[in-house]
């Protein structure tokens, strides 16, 4: 916690302060930073509190249900009558009335509907709690691949500015030679129109990066003005390869997607057991106390007041589920059928993301070896081509040429490891581990 303050106060700083300063972030950082921001996060986060509570709300039922019942009113005078409606006689009654009475009812049996409801309560804030890490999830794969991919553009721009610098010496020295008559004008143009196109494309670049590096700020929730810079250290990040099964495995096991259908499964079950609870009688304890006044079951009646008490059993049976509960039934059973074959069909194409990503993670590998030997040959080509300018014995654009192969060799390098991490946090993100 103290730990997530100073990265907050840090931040806050950066904004306030240091306008288009730099700011240094891991990948774990920028997970903090956003679980603390995210709108779609806590909305989620929010929706797992309500059902938790629901759980309280589901148990309370098990709870006596006690009522209190308290009248003032108004009496009018009472009137006797023969049988046949004759011989009327007013019967003076007391005109204040009141009644006060306590109810109390505690379910001892309801067919399961009370244990139902809480194991319905349970489900829904297992369901709501799965949506969170979820939305979890999505979030830190676009982190991930809006993190890796802003490094990947600034390693492009660094490997720019430094092509342009290196073309920037080779024309101050072709000019130099051009004015001893050892260089035609011409290549001078040549290589001026490749500077021109190295800046144009320097100016793509850095305008790609100013609109990744603001896509990721919103995310974060950062000032504008804020530059991300990634932390270098995630390029050492293992690479493991235990195999397709192992990631199917661990797909099987934590994918939210399964986990969420699998929720849904039991929370139909639960809800054909509170359809078939309605097939019983609820039996429960009850036990009323009142007092009243005044008694006007007496004769003239008496202005005081009766209370009288009782306890007992009550026993209750909806009639109507004989002839409603079958259908409700059936269409539970349907349900339950029908989430079935969406495991199933979620389970296929689960299977289908893991295979493909595995593949493009494979072969990401495969290009990773190949710029590593691709990085080894050009240094050694750079190294050849430097002992031999050092010689007179190569000309500038050669050494021009190796120190571009070197430096296009060492950016792919890294590109392909950005890859390779891009493919293997895309398996965890299928996975549900990430």
């Amino acid at each position: 916690m103290r730990k997530k303050m100073i990265l907050a106060a840090a931040w806050a700083c950066f904004s306030i302060h240091a306008p288009a300063q730099e700011l240094y972030l891991s990948l774990e950082e920028i997970f903090q930073q956003a679980e603390s921001s995210n709108a779609d996060l806590r909305a989620s986060q929010a929706r797992a509190a309500v059902a938790k509570q629901g759980i309280d709300v589901a148990r309370s039922a098990r709870l006596p249900e006690i009522t209190a019942d308290l009248t003032l009113n108004y009496l009018g005078d009472g009137t006797i009558l023969d049988r046949d409606f004759s011989n009327a006689m007013r019967d003076k009654l007391p005109h204040f009335g009141n009644s006060l009475a306590l109810d109390v009812y505690q379910p001892l049996f309801t067919g399961g509907a009370i244990s139902g409801g809480i194991k319905m309560a349970e489900q829904q804030y297992a369901l709501a709690g799965i949506g969170v890490d979820m939305e979890r999830s999505g979030m830190r794969f676009s982190l991930v691949q809006s993190y890796l991919n802003l490094f990947k553009m600034r390693n492009l721009e660094r490997v720019y500015v430094e092509n342009i610098a290196v073309t920037n010496q080779l024309l101050e020295s072709m000019r130099a030679r051009h004015e001893q008559g050892t260089v035609l004008k011409n290549d001078i143009t040549r290589y001026e129109l490749r500077l021109s196109s190295l800046n144009y494309d320097l100016t793509s670049i850095r305008n790609s990066l100013s609109i990744l590096n603001r896509d990721l700020t919103s995310m974060l929730s950062l000032s504008p003005d804020t530059r991300i810079v990634p932390d270098s250290a995630l390029l050492l990040t293992p690479l493991p390869d235990q195999g397709e099964s192992y990631w199917l495995d661990l797909a099987s096991a934590n994918n939210h997607e399964l986990k969420a259908v699998d929720a849904q499964k039991e929370i139909a079950n639960t809800a054909l057991r509170l359809t078939r609870a309605e097939r019983f009688p609820a039996i429960g304890l009850i036990a009323r106390d009142q007092i009243s006044g005044p008694v006007t079951f007496e004769i003239p009646a008496i202005n005081k007041n009766y209370n009288y008490w009782l306890v007992g059993v009550n026993v209750s049976y909806k009639l109507s589920s004989l002839f409603k509960t079958n259908k409700a039934e059936k269409k539970q059973h349907l349900d339950i059928t029908q989430i079935a074959e969406q495991r199933t069909a979620v389970t296929d194409a689960l299977e289908r993301k893991i295979h493909e990503a595995y593949t493009l993670y494979l072969q990401a590998q495969e290009m990773l070896a190949t710029e590593q030997k691709n990085v080894e040959l050009a240094t050694e080509n750079y190294r050849i081509v430097d002992t031999r300018f050092r010689n007179d014995i190569a000309l500038l654009t050669d050494m021009l040429d190796a120190s571009t192969a070197k430096l296009d060799a060492e950016t792919r390098l890294v590109n392909a490891r950005i890859n390779t991490l891009i493919s293997l946090f895309q398996l965890k993100y299928i996975s549900g581990t990430l």
